[in-house]
């Protein structure tokens, strides 16, 4: 083999090797672009998922069905004795039908309720009480008026109203 000959040989050679270099680099390069992009996505499917389990375990907007008047009626008076108050400050409760909202899939129900005299602290609790979000139920108005006092003690007649979203999906016509 000839100097001319070994030259071009190693010659070459240092060309195949700075080839496979580059295509190397190369490679290694789409790969960090690849892991780069692929962390993204796992960032991105973990907010998903904390987001997934955040709704999952929020409370419910709207119910399936429409809750019966004797249901109505129960939740009441359990919420009455949960706020300690007697069965007699209830003075009335007038469930009416439920409504369509609007041009959507919702219906609305209202519960008008008046209670007798009670304390604040007694209606707050009262209306915390008959919240059911699983049921789409929530205590939208409240109006205090009459204010009485005996003695330390300030009790207001009230009235409010218990609402009910309902699921209701109009017809395909």
């Amino acid at each position: 083999m000839t100097a001319n000959q070994k030259r071009l040989l190693v010659g070459s050679l240092i060309v195949a090797l700075v080839l496979y270099a580059i295509g190397s680099i190369g490679q290694t390069r789409s790969a960090a672009n690849r892991l780069l992009g692929d962390v993204t996505d796992l960032t991105e499917l973990r907010r998903r998922l904390l987001e997934i389990e955040r709704f999952s375990q929020a409370p419910a907007v709207a119910a399936l069905e429409v809750e019966s008047p004797d249901r109505i009626v129960n939740r009441i008076y359990a919420a009455l004795q949960q706020a300690g108050l007697d069965e007699n400050v209830l003075a009335n409760q007038t469930p009416s039908q439920p409504q369509r909202i609007e041009r959507s899939d919702f219906t609305l129900r209202r519960v008008e309720i008046q209670l007798n005299p009670a304390t604040v602290i007694q209606i707050v609790a009262f209306c915390d009480a008959l919240k059911d979000e699983s049921t789409g139920s929530v205590v939208r108005d409240l109006q205090l008026y009459e204010p009485r006092r005996v003695g330390s003690r300030e009790t207001w007649r009230s009235q409010l109203t218990l609402t009910q979203v309902i699921y209701s999906p109009k017809s395909g016509a």
